[in-house]
Protein backbone atom coordinates (compact mmCIF):
# COMPACT_ATOMS: atom_id res chain seq x y z
CA UNK A 1 0.00 0.00 0.00
CA UNK A 2 1.67 3.69 -0.84
CA UNK A 3 1.73 6.00 1.43
CA UNK A 4 -0.94 8.18 -0.12
CA UNK A 5 -3.29 5.20 -0.03
CA UNK A 6 -2.19 4.92 3.86
CA UNK A 7 -3.30 8.17 4.53
CA UNK A 8 -6.76 8.08 2.70
CA UNK A 9 -7.16 4.80 4.98
CA UNK A 10 -6.13 6.71 8.28
CA UNK A 11 -8.63 9.58 7.33
CA UNK A 12 -10.95 7.75 6.35
CA UNK A 13 -10.78 5.74 9.66
CA UNK A 14 -11.10 8.87 11.23
CA UNK A 15 -13.81 10.07 10.18
CA UNK A 16 -15.82 6.80 10.84
CA UNK A 17 -14.46 7.38 14.67
CA UNK A 18 -15.57 11.08 14.72
CA UNK A 19 -19.07 9.81 13.23
CA UNK A 20 -19.71 7.19 16.12
CA UNK A 21 -18.57 9.94 18.41
CA UNK A 22 -21.97 11.88 18.87
CA UNK A 23 -21.52 14.73 21.26
CA UNK A 24 -24.65 16.06 21.12
CA UNK A 25 -26.33 12.71 23.04
CA UNK A 26 -23.93 13.74 26.10
CA UNK A 27 -24.33 17.33 25.98
CA UNK A 28 -28.22 16.22 25.91
CA UNK A 29 -28.19 14.49 28.67
CA UNK A 30 -26.36 17.30 31.00
CA UNK A 31 -28.90 19.57 29.69
CA UNK A 32 -31.41 17.37 30.90
CA UNK A 33 -30.35 16.45 34.20
CA UNK A 34 -29.34 20.31 34.53
CA UNK A 35 -32.64 21.72 33.51
CA UNK A 36 -33.99 19.14 36.62
CA UNK A 37 -32.92 21.32 39.22
CA UNK A 38 -35.24 24.28 37.95
CA UNK A 39 -34.70 27.89 37.40
CA UNK A 40 -31.73 28.44 39.50
CA UNK A 41 -29.32 31.71 39.09
CA UNK A 42 -27.81 31.64 35.76
CA UNK A 43 -23.87 32.12 37.36
CA UNK A 44 -24.35 29.25 39.79
CA UNK A 45 -25.87 26.73 36.59
CA UNK A 46 -22.70 28.05 35.35
CA UNK A 47 -20.32 27.26 37.97
CA UNK A 48 -21.79 23.74 38.72
CA UNK A 49 -21.23 22.72 34.87
CA UNK A 50 -17.73 24.56 34.78
CA UNK A 51 -16.70 22.44 37.65
CA UNK A 52 -18.00 18.91 36.65
CA UNK A 53 -16.49 19.67 33.10
CA UNK A 54 -13.40 20.41 35.29
CA UNK A 55 -13.16 17.95 38.06
CA UNK A 56 -13.71 14.85 35.11
CA UNK A 57 -11.24 16.32 33.20
CA UNK A 58 -8.64 16.60 36.20
CA UNK A 59 -9.38 12.91 36.84
CA UNK A 60 -7.86 12.31 33.38
CA UNK A 61 -5.54 14.06 33.56
CA UNK A 62 -1.61 14.23 35.93
CA UNK A 63 -2.96 16.56 38.71
CA UNK A 64 -1.37 17.77 41.28
CA UNK A 65 -2.77 18.45 44.41
CA UNK A 66 -2.83 22.38 43.83
CA UNK A 67 -4.86 21.85 40.84
CA UNK A 68 -7.15 19.78 42.83
CA UNK A 69 -7.26 22.18 45.64
CA UNK A 70 -8.37 25.07 43.51
CA UNK A 71 -11.20 22.73 42.44
CA UNK A 72 -12.10 22.34 45.82
CA UNK A 73 -12.18 26.01 46.43
CA UNK A 74 -14.55 26.34 43.57
CA UNK A 75 -16.73 23.98 44.36
CA UNK A 76 -16.96 25.50 48.29
CA UNK A 77 -18.11 29.03 46.45
CA UNK A 78 -21.32 26.38 45.39
CA UNK A 79 -24.26 26.10 46.99
CA UNK A 80 -24.09 22.69 49.13
CA UNK A 81 -27.47 21.48 47.98
CA UNK A 82 -25.46 21.20 44.94
CA UNK A 83 -22.43 19.98 45.02
CA UNK A 84 -23.26 16.14 45.58
CA UNK A 85 -24.36 16.41 42.15
CA UNK A 86 -20.90 17.76 40.68
CA UNK A 87 -19.16 15.61 42.15
CA UNK A 88 -21.86 12.53 41.42
CA UNK A 89 -24.44 12.08 38.42
CA UNK A 90 -23.36 15.37 36.33
CA UNK A 91 -19.77 14.23 37.29
CA UNK A 92 -20.37 10.77 35.44
CA UNK A 93 -21.68 12.27 32.45
CA UNK A 94 -18.77 14.78 32.10
CA UNK A 95 -16.49 12.08 32.56
CA UNK A 96 -18.05 10.49 29.25
CA UNK A 97 -18.40 13.86 27.64
CA UNK A 98 -14.99 15.06 27.83
CA UNK A 99 -13.36 11.18 26.90
CA UNK A 100 -15.63 11.48 23.84
CA UNK A 101 -13.84 15.23 23.00
CA UNK A 102 -10.89 13.61 23.34
CA UNK A 103 -11.24 10.91 20.63
CA UNK A 104 -12.16 13.49 18.62
CA UNK A 105 -9.35 15.70 18.83
CA UNK A 106 -6.62 13.34 19.24
CA UNK A 107 -5.74 13.13 15.68
CA UNK A 108 -6.49 17.09 15.29
CA UNK A 109 -3.00 17.14 12.54
CA UNK A 110 -5.67 16.13 9.99
CA UNK A 111 -8.80 18.01 11.02
CA UNK A 112 -8.05 20.29 8.25
CA UNK A 113 -8.89 18.03 5.78
CA UNK A 114 -12.33 17.17 7.54
CA UNK A 115 -15.63 18.23 5.64
CA UNK A 116 -16.24 19.04 9.76
CA UNK A 117 -13.48 21.91 9.49
CA UNK A 118 -14.80 23.22 6.10
CA UNK A 119 -17.88 26.27 6.09
CA UNK A 120 -19.29 25.32 3.15
CA UNK A 121 -19.99 21.93 4.67
CA UNK A 122 -21.16 23.48 7.72
CA UNK A 123 -23.50 25.82 5.86
CA UNK A 124 -25.35 22.60 3.90
CA UNK A 125 -25.44 20.87 7.35
CA UNK A 126 -27.13 24.07 8.99
CA UNK A 127 -29.29 24.39 5.74
CA UNK A 128 -30.85 20.93 5.55
CA UNK A 129 -31.12 20.61 9.62
CA UNK A 130 -32.43 23.66 9.99
CA UNK A 131 -33.32 25.68 6.94
CA UNK A 132 -34.74 29.05 8.83
CA UNK A 133 -34.17 30.42 11.83
CA UNK A 134 -35.63 33.53 13.14
CA UNK A 135 -32.63 35.18 15.16
CA UNK A 136 -28.26 33.67 14.87
CA UNK A 137 -26.30 34.30 17.64
CA UNK A 138 -22.23 33.83 17.44
CA UNK A 139 -20.59 34.33 21.02
CA UNK A 140 -16.45 34.52 20.54
CA UNK A 141 -14.80 31.92 22.68
CA UNK A 142 -17.94 30.22 24.06
CA UNK A 143 -17.06 26.99 24.87
CA UNK A 144 -19.23 24.06 26.57
CA UNK A 145 -19.67 25.05 29.91
CA UNK A 146 -21.55 28.31 28.63
CA UNK A 147 -23.69 25.97 25.79
CA UNK A 148 -25.03 23.53 28.36
CA UNK A 149 -25.94 26.59 30.64
CA UNK A 150 -27.32 28.38 28.31
CA UNK A 151 -29.56 24.99 26.60
CA UNK A 152 -30.80 24.32 30.42
CA UNK A 153 -31.87 28.27 30.90
CA UNK A 154 -33.97 27.71 28.13
CA UNK A 155 -35.55 24.19 28.70
CA UNK A 156 -35.98 25.51 32.87
CA UNK A 157 -37.91 28.23 30.93
CA UNK A 158 -40.13 25.54 29.15
CA UNK A 159 -38.49 26.58 25.13
CA UNK A 160 -37.20 23.77 23.29
CA UNK A 161 -33.13 23.67 23.14
CA UNK A 162 -31.85 20.93 20.56
CA UNK A 163 -28.24 20.47 20.20
CA UNK A 164 -26.93 19.17 16.66
CA UNK A 165 -25.19 17.00 16.11
CA UNK A 166 -23.00 18.31 13.86
CA UNK A 167 -19.40 20.79 15.23
CA UNK A 168 -17.34 22.91 13.52
CA UNK A 169 -14.31 21.46 14.21
CA UNK A 170 -11.11 24.22 14.66
CA UNK A 171 -7.68 22.76 14.85
CA UNK A 172 -5.72 26.21 15.43
CA UNK A 173 -8.49 26.38 18.24
CA UNK A 174 -8.16 30.05 16.99
CA UNK A 175 -10.72 32.86 15.26
CA UNK A 176 -8.82 33.07 12.25
CA UNK A 177 -8.97 29.96 11.02
CA UNK A 178 -12.90 30.37 10.31
CA UNK A 179 -12.83 33.90 9.56
CA UNK A 180 -9.80 33.13 6.61
CA UNK A 181 -12.52 30.73 4.68
CA UNK A 182 -15.42 33.57 4.61
CA UNK A 183 -13.07 35.07 1.29
CA UNK A 184 -14.81 32.27 -0.47
CA UNK A 185 -18.12 33.69 0.83
CA UNK A 186 -17.53 37.49 -0.06
CA UNK A 187 -17.55 38.41 3.44
CA UNK A 188 -15.70 40.31 5.63
CA UNK A 189 -13.29 38.40 7.36
CA UNK A 190 -13.96 39.03 10.86
CA UNK A 191 -16.69 37.03 13.38
CA UNK A 192 -19.14 39.74 12.24
CA UNK A 193 -19.03 38.29 8.53
CA UNK A 194 -19.55 34.75 9.80
CA UNK A 195 -22.94 36.47 11.54
CA UNK A 196 -23.69 37.75 8.08
CA UNK A 197 -23.27 34.23 7.01
CA UNK A 198 -25.38 32.72 9.20
CA UNK A 199 -27.85 34.77 8.73
CA UNK A 200 -28.33 34.21 5.07
CA UNK A 201 -28.17 30.78 5.09
CA UNK A 202 -30.95 30.58 7.64
CA UNK A 203 -33.13 33.64 6.34
CA UNK A 204 -32.63 35.11 9.35
CA UNK A 205 -34.34 38.40 10.34
CA UNK A 206 -31.39 39.46 12.74
CA UNK A 207 -27.87 38.47 14.00
CA UNK A 208 -25.44 39.61 17.29
CA UNK A 209 -21.72 38.78 17.62
CA UNK A 210 -20.37 39.31 20.88
CA UNK A 211 -16.77 39.08 21.85
CA UNK A 212 -17.31 39.42 25.49
CA UNK A 213 -16.38 35.46 26.53
CA UNK A 214 -13.49 36.21 24.27
CA UNK A 215 -11.91 39.51 25.83
CA UNK A 216 -12.24 37.97 29.47
CA UNK A 217 -9.90 35.08 28.71
CA UNK A 218 -7.67 37.15 27.08
CA UNK A 219 -8.13 39.63 29.73
CA UNK A 220 -8.72 37.52 32.90
CA UNK A 221 -7.87 34.19 31.76
CA UNK A 222 -4.56 33.91 34.30
CA UNK A 223 -6.69 31.69 36.86
CA UNK A 224 -10.41 29.55 36.80
CA UNK A 225 -11.61 31.44 39.50
CA UNK A 226 -10.52 34.69 37.80
CA UNK A 227 -12.15 33.77 34.77
CA UNK A 228 -15.16 32.42 36.16
CA UNK A 229 -15.70 35.88 38.70
CA UNK A 230 -15.27 38.28 35.73
CA UNK A 231 -17.47 36.58 33.09
CA UNK A 232 -21.11 37.50 33.76
CA UNK A 233 -22.49 34.95 32.09
CA UNK A 234 -26.45 36.21 33.28
CA UNK A 235 -25.78 39.20 31.53
CA UNK A 236 -24.82 37.49 28.28
CA UNK A 237 -27.76 34.55 29.07
CA UNK A 238 -29.98 38.17 28.83
CA UNK A 239 -28.87 39.57 25.86
CA UNK A 240 -29.49 36.63 24.25
CA UNK A 241 -33.01 35.57 25.68
CA UNK A 242 -33.80 39.58 24.97
CA UNK A 243 -33.26 39.23 21.31
CA UNK A 244 -34.83 35.55 20.79
CA UNK A 245 -38.03 36.92 22.64
CA UNK A 246 -40.39 34.09 21.42
CA UNK A 247 -38.46 33.62 18.22
CA UNK A 248 -36.21 30.69 17.28
CA UNK A 249 -32.81 31.46 17.23
CA UNK A 250 -29.34 29.37 16.33
CA UNK A 251 -26.86 30.15 18.88
CA UNK A 252 -22.86 29.41 18.08
CA UNK A 253 -19.30 29.82 18.01
CA UNK A 254 -15.94 30.29 16.17
CA UNK A 255 -14.20 28.14 18.83
CA UNK A 256 -13.87 26.86 22.22
CA UNK A 257 -11.55 27.28 25.31
CA UNK A 258 -9.30 25.44 27.29
CA UNK A 259 -7.95 24.58 30.91
CA UNK A 260 -4.63 24.26 31.08
CA UNK A 261 -2.47 23.41 34.16
CA UNK A 262 1.08 24.46 34.84
CA UNK A 263 3.18 25.11 38.04
CA UNK A 264 1.04 28.77 38.45
CA UNK A 265 -2.28 26.87 38.47
CA UNK A 266 -5.00 25.83 36.44
CA UNK A 267 -6.42 28.60 33.96
CA UNK A 268 -8.25 29.19 30.89
CA UNK A 269 -6.95 29.75 27.23
CA UNK A 270 -7.71 29.33 23.96
CA UNK A 271 -5.64 27.45 21.27
CA UNK A 272 -3.49 25.34 23.81
CA UNK A 273 -0.32 23.04 22.04
CA UNK A 274 -0.05 20.75 24.77
CA UNK A 275 -1.51 18.35 26.95
CA UNK A 276 -4.24 19.91 29.57
CA UNK A 277 -6.84 18.65 31.87
CA UNK A 278 -9.40 20.27 29.01
CA UNK A 279 -9.07 20.55 25.81
CA UNK A 280 -12.63 22.22 24.28
CA UNK A 281 -11.09 24.79 22.16
CA UNK A 282 -10.62 22.93 18.72
CA UNK A 283 -14.57 22.54 18.40
CA UNK A 284 -17.40 24.74 18.00
CA UNK A 285 -21.23 23.22 18.83
CA UNK A 286 -24.68 24.72 17.46
CA UNK A 287 -27.32 24.96 19.93
CA UNK A 288 -31.17 25.98 18.28
CA UNK A 289 -34.14 26.94 20.25
CA UNK A 290 -37.07 27.47 19.33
Amino acid sequence: MCIRDRERTKLQGYRMSLQNVNISVGLEDIVNLLAEMGNIPTETLHKIVFCSILKAGLSLYSARMQHLSELNNLLRSIPLSYRGLVTGRLYLKALKLVKDFEKIIKDRRRAPLLKEANLQHIQGFLKRNLGKVDKVAVLDCASVPEIATFAAKFKSLNRHPTILAEIFINPLGATRFLTQQLKMFNQKTALSGYAQLLKQTLNAKQCYKTPIIDLTVHKNGVSISRFLNSLNVQAIFEKIKDLTGLDSILITHDHGYDIAADNHGLYVIHGYKGECPINFSKMALFLETS
